[in-house]
Parts: structure tokens; C-alpha cells; sequence
């Protein structure tokens, strides 16, 4: 399905006036986060940010996301423009229907929610950590998290 075509129909079935694809991207408000929409080619690139570690964890919780990329069909990475960290999926256009949209988006808004309240949570250990000069303990209460 072509990029233009696949957001015109998203819109319509989502009643949302004035969703634009200009140059082949687009972003959405979904639950109160901002889903970027790009296309290149045959591929779909879906964004979302979910948010800057605290100074004081910042490498902890990089290796965090690094040993996430693993165990994801998304990735994290960060923008150098602004530091933000963010999740990525990338679809091929030719295999997403309405259905298979809708849920790709759905999908990667519930991991950015996982990973913004993961790192809520993340914020008063690594402060408490660097306060005292004791290294951060892991991350969330069992470890690493599954998402």
C-alpha cells in the first residue's frame, strides 16, 4: 500500500481531520504520544520517543535499551539532535493493511508507554545511586524487564 494512501485511510477510519502525509512523513498524537511517520522506498519507519535518562544513569540505562534491541522486533536509539532516546519499527509497506496498521501502531505506543514508565521508575534509583556513590542498583525491582 503507498504511504499516502495507507494515512488518508488511517484518518478516515479514525476520524481525524487534517492528518497530513507531506513529504512522505506524517506524526500522530496517540494517547499522548507523538508517533513519527516516515517513508523511504518500500519501508515504513515508526517512531516514538520515550524520553532522556537522568545524568546519573544515563550509561546504565543505554545498556538497558542496547540488550532490548535483542529482544525486539523494534530498536532503540538516540537522537543526536536532542539526546532523547526513542523506539523504532520498520515495516515494509507492501504488508500493511488497515488492520496491520492499526496494530503496528498500537503495538509500538505500548512499548514507548512500557519504556517511559520504566524509566520514571529508573529516575529516583539512579539519583539515590549517584547521592550516595553507590553504583545503581538494576534496573526496575527483579532486573531487566521483558517488554
Amino acid at each position: 500500500m503507498e504511504f499516502k494512501e495507507l494515512i488518508a485511510e488511517f484518518a478516515e477510519r479514525h476520524g481525524i481531520a487534517n492528518l497530513a502525509a507531506e513529504d512522505n512523513a506524517s506524526a500522530l498524537d496517540i494517547d499522548g504520544i507523538v508517533v513519527t511517520l516516515v517513508a523511504a522506498g518500500e519501508v515504513l519507519s515508526v517512531s516514538a520517543d520515550i524520553g532522556e535518562p537522568p545524568a546519573e544513569g544515563r550509561a546504565a540505562f543505554a545498556e538497558l535499551l542496547l540488550e532490548a534491541n535483542l529482544q525486539s522486533d523494534a530498536f532503540f536509539a538516540k537522537e543526536s539532535e536532542n539526546g532523547v532516546y526513542i523506539v523504532v519499527r520498520r515495516l515494509p509497506l507492501s504488508t500493511l493493511n488497515a488492520e496491520s496498521f492499526d496494530a503496528a501502531l498500537e503495538s509500538l505506543v505500548n512499548l514507548a508507554e512500557n519504556w517511559r514508565r520504566l524509566l520514571a521508575d529508573f529516575r529516583p534509583v539512579a539519583k539515590a545511586a549517584a547521592e550516595s556513590s553507590v553504583s545503581a542498583p538494576e534496573f526496575g525491582a527483579s532486573g531487566f524487564v521483558q517488554v
